[in-house]
């Protein structure tokens, strides 16, 4: 065997850079950042590589047609904020090659799994719809507790009869414009008015939604099936959102970062034969409505700077892991392991996203999926497999338990301990 000697490193961890002095890798100007490895930008040269980027990532494949409706998930953080702000500037009038698409905001609000009350949920919600609003697209802000009234039996058949709550408590119409159009006929001074939103909190306690969405997430008794059950439920809202509105595509604004980290994370909780459907750029298990990942080039502190150069303002808002350790689930356990290799490694997360890429599961000819995720389903697999070996060693536990368990001696069958080599514990009474 090929032996390398004890002293070779493989990996280096790159020394800290200065960017003092140093000159853009692009147009020669002093630099003001340094991403990736060692690449030098100035600002220009660095808002120019981020929306070529996502321009790129949008053509690529034709992916996106003309005059298609899109929905754009928009959660008020980092990255949902840049990317409507990328997709704003691919409609302004100088830019070349203008985005030709119809976007259609939406925003789920989430305060019911974190307990909080309505007057915390209204100051959030103000918040963000000031936003949409401000943006001139259309928009719609749902209540996460709609999920609990799908009937998931049809949901392969029709879009269900969701009540969408905008910034007025009501459906509201969209028409199709070749751009961001505005819409202030629900809204009072540029704000939602906060007897329309209390009405829309209040006509879920009324239906018992809310209770049943409490009941469901105290069934999962840790924080990392509570972060699984979240996300599942999160994307079938939009599903039925994206239906509701006609929309073909929904755009999520998932980083390379958070990529990264459920890609390991997945596999630690074998989800690894889902992981190109909820990794890839493009999940298509739904067959009408398609998952589009345009920020999975960029990395958490690319879209951090991007937003601070354009002074776009992010949005707080707590979720379930807001204020715990990073041990408390194997995301953030995770999370917390990509984000230190890759202050050593700038290398780290690109290298995670392109092996993750390369992975996959031979085509499964069986129609069967999973009721929740609607991923095939991974049960039908060869003698040689991960499964049957655990499955296998599941069952050589719990034989040698049970046989351990028998040959326990009972109390009868116990020395006397006298010593006087005369033990009485083995005779049988008659």
């Amino acid at each position: 065997m090929c032996e390398a000697p004890d002293e070779t490193q493989f990996m280096t961890k790159k020394p800290a850079i200065i960017t003092t002095e140093r000159k853009c890798m692009k147009c020669e100007e002093n630099a003001v950042l340094i991403i990736r490895i060692d690449d030098a930008f100035c600002r220009n040269c660095f808002v120019h590589y981020m929306t070529h980027k996502f321009r790129s990532a949008i053509g690529k494949g034709r992916l996106i047609l003309y005059d298609e409706k899109v929905l754009l998930a928009y959660s008020g953080g980092h990255s949902s904020c840049a990317m409507l702000h990328l997709v704003q500037q691919g409609f302004l009038e100088h830019v070349h090659k203008k985005l030709r698409f119809f976007p259609h905001l939406v925003h789920i609000d989430e305060g019911a799994v974190t307990n909080q009350d309505m007057g915390e949920r209204l100051c959030a919600q103000k918040d963000i719809t000031c936003k949409l609003q401000s943006t001139g697209i259309p928009y719609d802000v749902v209540y996460l507790e709609r999920v609990m009234s799908l009937d998931h039996e049809q949901l392969a058949k029709k879009p269900a009869d969701l009540t969408i709550e905008n910034c007025s408590g009501t459906k509201k119409e969209v028409t199709k414009t070749s751009g961001p159009v505005s819409d202030d006929s629900s809204t009072t001074e540029g704000c939602p008015c906060d007897r329309d939103l209390t009405n829309g909190m209040e006509s879920l306690d009324i239906n018992g939604l809310a209770g049943s969405l409490k009941k469901l997430l105290e069934s999962a008794k840790t924080l990392t099936t509570k972060e699984d059950l979240l996300w599942q439920l999160r994307h079938q809202l939009l599903i039925e959102v994206a239906r509701q509105r006609g929309c073909t595509k929904i755009m999520l604004a998932d980083s390379g970062t958070l990529v990264s980290i459920r890609i390991l994370a997945n596999i630690a909780q074998g989800r690894g034969a889902a992981l190109p459907l909820d990794t890839g750029f493009v999940d298509g298990r739904h067959g009408d409505i398609n998952f589009v990942r345009p920020l999975k080039e960029f990395t958490k502190k690319e879209i951090v700077l991007y937003n601070k150069f354009h002074d776009v303002k992010s949005t707080f808002i707590p979720s379930l892991t807001t204020k715990v350790g990073s041990g408390a689930s194997i995301n953030l356990l995770t999370e917390e392991f990509v984000n230190a290799l890759q202050e050593g490694f700038p290398s780290t997360i690109s290298t995670i996203c392109r092996t993750g890429e390369k992975l996959g599961t031979e085509g499964n000819s069986s129609q069967n999926k999973c009721l929740i995720c609607k991923a095939p389903l991974d049960t039908s697999v060869p003698q040689a497999s991960a499964l049957n070996a655990t499955n296998f060693s599941l069952s050589l536990s719990s034989t040698c338990k049970r046989k351990m368990s028998s040959k326990q001696p009972s109390s009868d069958d116990q020395c006397c301990g006298e010593g006087d080599g005369g033990c009485h514990g083995n005779t049988v009474n008659k």
